[in-house]
């Protein structure tokens, strides 16, 4: 199901960068195809073909997981409204993925919509490159959380590697509040093995821990951290 937004009416951020003057033109321009995804398997090839030739998916609304298997283990990616996407690119589509046999799956974690940003979109947006320079940097971002997230993986200690997860998807999703930093995003135990690079039986154990102590706590779908975020040393070898 689809159906049509201004793409400057569903982001601050990329409206925010245009002056007042501009803004009636641009939101004309931007106005796009907007694809719904309901909770659960995402087939994403049936969506993402339509925004070839362009920047690709573009989500105003939800929670995706993008998932990788290789030889029964798993990595992940958590995306939320902001995020481009570009499902074809090593997405099983027919594309080389490279020598290394992967299992790629996506799951909607909540149900999500995604601006198309195919090539009229594209040709359209042009006019004005604010916009453009913006969404390429919103893909480097996203690069630069995989490093981050895979620099947290490499903790020894699956409690202190869980809590720093916590406190990086806390940067960009939590919210202050006077029970501690609230962040309501339906994480099951699954959902944090894969995002932590471990079994789910390691994570259940872990949790428990960090409940114990105190750090941790889940109410629903919201889980609230407590205490103070973790401590980084400086790296002697830097």
């Amino acid at each position: 199901m689809s159906d049509s937004v201004s793409v400057l009416d569903v982001d601050s951020g990329l409206a925010g960068l245009l002056p007042p003057e501009q803004l009636t033109a641009a939101r004309q321009a931007t106005a796009a195809a907007v694809v719904r995804a309901p909770a659960g398997p995402w087939q994403s090839a049936q969506n993402a073909d339509r925004a070839r030739g362009g920047y690709g998916l573009l989500m105003v609304e939800g929670l995706l997981i993008r998932r990788v298997g290789v030889e029964g283990r798993f990595g992940a990616e958590l995306l939320g409204p902001g995020d481009l996407l570009r499902p074809w690119q090593r997405d099983g589509d027919g594309e080389e993925g490279g020598t290394l046999s992967l299992n790629w799956t996506w799951r909607v974690a909540a149900p999500a919509r995604l601006a198309v940003l195919d090539r009229r979109w594209t040709a359209r947006a042009a006019a004005f490159p604010d916009l453009g320079a913006e969404l390429a940097g919103r893909a480097m971002a996203r690069s630069l959380r995989l490093v981050v997230g895979m620099a947290v993986a490499q903790q020894p200690r699956l409690d202190v590697r869980l809590w720093m997860l916590f406190w990086d998807l806390a940067d960009r999703w939590g919210r202050v509040r006077t029970d501690g930093v609230n962040l309501e995003l339906p994480l099951t135990h699954e959902i944090l093995s894969h995002l932590a690079g471990a079994r789910r039986p390691s994570v259940s154990a872990a949790l428990t821990r960090l409940a114990a102590d105190g750090r941790v706590r889940r109410e629903g779908q919201r889980w609230i951290l407590s205490g103070e975020p973790p401590a980084f040393e400086a790296d002697p070898a830097a």
